[in-house]
């Protein structure tokens, strides 16, 4: 049990954190995704979102997990290939002290509907939105923007992946190995001036293994080893982040890898895991199951980290949803009207095997 050492009082007090588990837990920005992964994401791990076919979701994620490390004056590390990382910051949501007014008129509409629907008075209240009492973490607006001022007197730092034309041992594309040692300097730089224990480090990894990856790299051989430098940047990342206050959140676009068995050796080398799944152009979008909702959203992994207990998500059917100021994650229910019909429908086309005229329900006159 000496594994377990107690957290001193600068960890415990440093600004947007808690303690569980005896590890330091950091918000997401978002509280209902905080509540279904196990309250937070904890220092020193590696969470991953593989992207919707659009990417429009993930980039929201991202959004939301950069302005709470403002809001929290947490030190941001931010790379991408496919945009500039100075235009992502200008789109951060604004935080805001009071519930949305989505918030109000969503407990106002779902009053309203239990006056009228009475028969379903008398059941238990379904828990829809996740984490929205929660103290941890903060409430976004996306209609607004985080002010430029902020943005500058934070401490961001910025790397724009870009190909030098050199080859380097271990990997074959060198945008894999520079992004590496990017990290791997402000991970020490935050060590050596004694940040470790005062503050959080957030390191931001948009679509990693992008097309875009591969057409900066000049060298032709080196997309026949694109899934094996995939995954050795994972493990290296791992083993990097590991026993500090730093949090990696890394974008994937899982859909465009021809290589089903890629997703699956990267989940070993991480901590955990979300997949978005959008309606957008699939026969989903009309289906009026999924009328409320703009996708579902999957829990690829879960790690038990400083615990010998994994965390049991309330729920593995999750929706998501897209509203003009916030981003929600609910539990996926289906409409009382919809399950009732597919019972009796199911109902009706059962037939009765040890009668003598093998009739049907729905056969029977009364």
């Amino acid at each position: 049990m000496s594994s377990f050492q107690k957290l001193s009082d600068s960890q415990i007090s440093i600004n947007g954190t808690k303690v569980k588990n005896n590890s330091t837990y950091i918000s997401s920005g978002i509280p209902s995704l905080d509540h279904i992964i196990g309250g937070g994401l904890p220092s020193g791990s590696v969470f991953i979102v593989e992207e919707d076919v659009l990417g429009n979701y993930s980039r929201i994620l991202n959004k939301y997990y950069l302005a709470e490390g403002i809001v929290c004056k947490h030190a941001i590390f931010i790379a991408s290939a496919d945009e500039d990382p100075q235009e992502i910051v200008k789109e951060l949501p604004q935080p805001c002290a009071q519930p949305l007014e989505d918030d109000i008129s969503d407990a106002t509409q779902r009053t309203d509907k239990m006056k009228i629907a009475w028969r379903y008075q008398g059941l238990n209240q379904v828990e829809s939105s996740f984490g929205c009492n929660t103290n941890f973490g903060h409430h976004f607006d996306l209609s607004k923007h985080i002010d430029n001022e902020t943005i500058k007197n934070s401490q961001i730092s910025y790397n724009l992946l870009e190909s030098n034309g050199l080859r380097v041992n271990g990997f074959r594309n060198a945008l894999f190995f520079n992004l590496l040692n990017s990290i791997k300097e402000a991970v020490n730089d935050y060590k050596s001036n004694g940040k470790q224990d005062k503050n959080i480090l957030r390191i931001s990894i948009l679509s990693l293994g992008s097309p875009i990856w591969m057409a900066l790299d000049c060298e032709e051989d080196s997309h026949e080893g694109y899934g094996q430098d995939l995954i050795k940047f994972m493990y290296c990342l791992r083993v990097l982040l590991r026993d500090t206050s730093a949090v990696a959140f890394v974008t994937i676009p899982s859909h465009l890898f021809d290589d089903d068995h890629l997703i699956k050796r990267l989940l070993y080398s991480i901590d955990n895991a979300v997949k978005i799944e959008s309606f957008t152009g699939s026969s989903k979008e009309t289906n009026p199951v999924y009328k409320d909702y703009h996708g579902l959203f999957h829990i690829t992994k879960l790690s038990a980290i400083y615990s010998m207990v994994p965390y049991v998500p309330p729920s593995l059917d999750l929706a998501f949803k897209l509203k003009r100021k916030k981003f929600l994650i609910e539990k996926l229910h289906l409409p009382p009207e919809l399950q009732e019909t597919s019972e009796r429908e199911q109902d009706d086309i059962t037939a009765t095997p040890y009668t003598c005229g093998g009739f049907k329900k729905k056969d029977i006159d009364f």
